[in-house]
């Protein structure tokens, strides 16, 4: 008989936090697909990612609805190719905050809406698994909703796939910091 025994680090440890959060909460957090961009091509991912959101296997605030138009959404995808990096595909995806319109820094303020960027051709390339980019999708909606980089937990979603991240779900580490963030 073989025993799996659990990093002690997913038992106890919180996601850490970027210092502040959606100033409405998350209880009605609003999505919109930018179809223009062609993020309409990673859909079926991105809703599997609001359900992993919104029903992990732990009780959270979160509630997502996807609309029709930008006007007054909370959260926006767009598509982008590797020039809006650079030309770099090793940046999978991106997390934006903003309040009345202008970015803000997530560490210094609240923020009314967040815009998370795609990489389309870092996510198209055949050494990145379908279960990656769902990780890495559901990795930059944690950003929106506030959390931090956890690269010391491969065992939590909020560890970057390069840091050697070991799951690509919502584990209750991560469940319990939104919890925490938005009582």
């Amino acid at each position: 008989m073989f025993a799996c025994l659990v990093p002690a680090s997913n038992i106890s440890a919180v996601s850490p936090i970027l210092g502040k959060k959606y100033q409405n909460g998350v209880k009605n957090v609003t999505v919109w697909l930018n179809y223009n961009s062609g993020i309409g091509y990673w859909e079926s991912y991105i809703k599997n990612v609001a359900n992993n959101w919104k029903n992990p296997g732990w009780s959270n605030p979160i509630n997502l609805t996807f609309v029709s138009s930008n006007y007054g959404s909370n959260m926006d995808f767009h598509l982008k190719n590797k020039s809006f990096w650079g030309g770099s595909t090793s940046i999978l995806g991106q997390a934006n905050y903003f309040l009345n319109g202008a970015r803000i820094d997530p560490r210094t303020s609240n923020w009314y809406y967040a815009e998370i960027y795609i990489n389309h051709d870092a996510f198209i390339k055949p050494s990145l698994t379908n279960d990656q980019a769902l990780g890495t999708t559901i990795h930059e909606m944690g950003h929106a909703f506030g959390l931090d980089e956890y690269n010391t937990n491969k065992y939590s979603v909020m560890c970057q796939l390069g840091a050697g991240r070991l799951v690509q779900r919502v584990q209750k580490t991560d469940n319990d910091a939104v919890k925490g963030l938005y009582p």
